[in-house]
Order: C-alpha cells, then sequence, then structure tokens
C-alpha cells in the first residue's frame, strides 16, 4: 500500500451496519458517542457478533412440528412432553400464542415459533432385559423436560431465524448494560463508604486502620471511574462483541431414550432412539433448550379454546 492510498478518503459505512452501531450505543451508554470516531470503531466489531448471531439462529434445531400427531409419531415431541394433552396445555397458557397465533386473521396453516424448555435428569431405579434376564432394581436416569416456553412468533421458518438474529444481539447488548450498570452501583456504594470512612478518620478512632482503609476506598473509586470513562466503554464493548462466544454460545446435545425416556448407555446403542437438541446459554448463564417449531394456528385456537371453556364457573 501507497502513500497515496493512505490519502483516500476511507469508505462509508452501509446503512446497515451504521444503524446498528448505534442501536449498540443506545442500548449500553449514549455516553459513548463522546469518545472518538465510536462509529468506525465499533463498526468491526458490531458486524462480527451480528455474524455470530446469524450463525446461532441458523443452528437451532427444527423447524419441528409440535401437535398431537406428532407426539405419536416423532420420538422427539414424545420426549419433550409427558402427553399429547401437555402440547394442548403450553398452547393454551401461552401468552405469545395468546397474543400472536389467535391474533392473525389467517385461521389456518403453521406458524413458526422459538421453545424454549429445561432440560433435566432424574436419578432412580427400574428393571432391565440384558442377555435375556430381566433386572431389576437397575440405576437408571429419565430424561425429561420442564418449563416449556414459546416466543417470537414469525409467519415463516426464514422470518423467525432472522427474528433470532436480532434477539441474540440484544441480548448480548443487554448482558453488556447490566455490566456497566453493576460497575455504576459499585461505584455508588464506594462514594457512600468513602464519607463513612472520611467521617471515622475525623473522629479519631484508629486514624491509621481508617486512613489505610480510605485509601483503598479511592483507589477503587479510580478504577471504578476510568471504567466508565466513554473510550474505556468502547473498549470494552467492542473486545466483547469480538468474542461473544463466553456470554453467548449454543451446544448441541446428544441423547439416547427409549420410549419412557430412560437414557440409554453407551454400551446399549440400540436401547431407544437417539435425540438431538441444543442448549442455549446467554447472558445469565442458565442453558435454555431451544428449537423451531411449527405451529397449526387451528388446534392452538381449539387448544386455547378448551382451555376457557373447562376454567367457566358460576359463583353462586
Amino acid at each position: 500500500m501507497g502513500i497515496l492510498d493512505w490519502l483516500k478518503p476511507r469508505p462509508a459505512l452501509d446503512a446497515a451496519t451504521l444503524a446498528l452501531v448505534e442501536h449498540a450505543v443506545d442500548n449500553v451508554d449514549p455516553l459513548i458517542r463522546q469518545a472518538g470516531d465510536y462509529v468506525r470503531r465499533l463498526a468491526p466489531a458490531v458486524s462480527s457478533a451480528i455474524d455470530y448471531c446469524d450463525d446461532i439462529a441458523r443452528r437451532i434445531p427444527g423447524p419441528v412440528a409440535v401437535n398431537r400427531a406428532a407426539f405419536a409419531t416423532d420420538p422427539l415431541v414424545h420426549a419433550l412432553f409427558g402427553s399429547a394433552d401437555d402440547i394442548d396445555l403450553m398452547f393454551a397458557r401461552s401468552q405469545c400464542v395468546r397474543d400472536h397465533v389467535m391474533a392473525m386473521s389467517v385461521a389456518t396453516g403453521n406458524c413458526c415459533a422459538l421453545l424454549g424448555m429445561r432440560h433435566r435428569e432424574k436419578a432412580s431405579f427400574g428393571v432391565e432385559l440384558a442377555g435375556g434376564m430381566v433386572h431389576s432394581d437397575v440405576p437408571q436416569k429419565t430424561l425429561y423436560f420442564t418449563d416449556h416456553t414459546l416466543a417470537e412468533p414469525s409467519p415463516d421458518l426464514t422470518s423467525a431465524r432472522l427474528r433470532l438474529r436480532k434477539l441474540l444481539f440484544d441480548s448480548l447488548l443487554k448482558g453488556f448494560a447490566t455490566h456497566v450498570a453493576d460497575v455504576r452501583a459499585e461505584r455508588d456504594s464506594l462514594y457512600q463508604a468513602r464519607a463513612f470512612a472520611h467521617a471515622s478518620v475525623r473522629g479519631g478512632n484508629h486514624p491509621e486502620s481508617h486512613t489505610r482503609r480510605l485509601e483503598a476506598l479511592e483507589a477503587q473509586l479510580r478504577a471504578t471511574a476510568d471504567a466508565l470513562q466513554p473510550a474505556h466503554l468502547l473498549d470494552t464493548l467492542a473486545a466483547a462483541l469480538t468474542d461473544p462466544q463466553p456470554y453467548l454460545h449454543l451446544d448441541p446435545v446428544n441423547i439416547t431414550v427409549d420410549r419412557s425416556g430412560v437414557i440409554g448407555s453407551r454400551d446399549q446403542p440400540d436401547s431407544g432412539d437417539t435425540l438431538h437438541f441444543a442448549e442455549l446459554t446467554s447472558r445469565d448463564q442458565r442453558r435454555w433448550v431451544v428449537l423451531l417449531v411449527l405451529i397449526e394456528r387451528a388446534e392452538a385456537r381449539r387448544a386455547l379454546d378448551g382451555f376457557e371453556q373447562a376454567n367457566r364457573f358460576i359463583v353462586i
């Protein structure tokens, strides 16, 4: 690259990247705009993070049809729910179904949504057939799922994955914004502790220990004040978005279970169906099993109507 190349004006950022940068700053801390050239410094990190989120959105399994018929025929759906009635109950209790699926003008066909669940394993004892003999009191683990939650409904798979990409990107920003809020709270607490330390020094009781305490608090306050400077926030945000994996990642999970949910051992590969799903870990470090599912609008409507009918009563 020659010297003339350095003198050329840098190419303008595309509108989409610019919008993402401003969206990130608005959601983390608008004071970042006080840092010099924040747009160009954040642009590569934002592009990297949105690509990372797009990759996760594409790797979330699905779409899987979730309905009463699938419970009988699809081993994964059978494992996710205790019974076919639990599917109807999930639809009936879901705010997602109430707010979106039921409000759609089209009453038939499918829509796509994100299903999140907790993956649980329960230890117990049961019977096992091995070598032509039935063995009792065999240690077993049973797979089951709890806290089924539907979210982010979309008309089709393509729009669902695009919507998830934005949701995941916003999750990264919220995680960093929470970190900034924690640092501010720590700073405020240090200010209060310093005021008490000053009072203790003036009181004259054990002045040396209070002086050392005051010096330590002053050092901590300088550190938190530096961390909250716009330039430091900009650098830290750019680093977090460039390497988002510690704050957001998707892990594939493969488990073999029989129709009762008993997890098969590695030395018995034919002991059931192998289920393939994925667990998402986000900013709060909790793990959610995530799956894109197809919901029949008509079945969701029937489930909600049936639930409301069953809960009508007369108070006398």
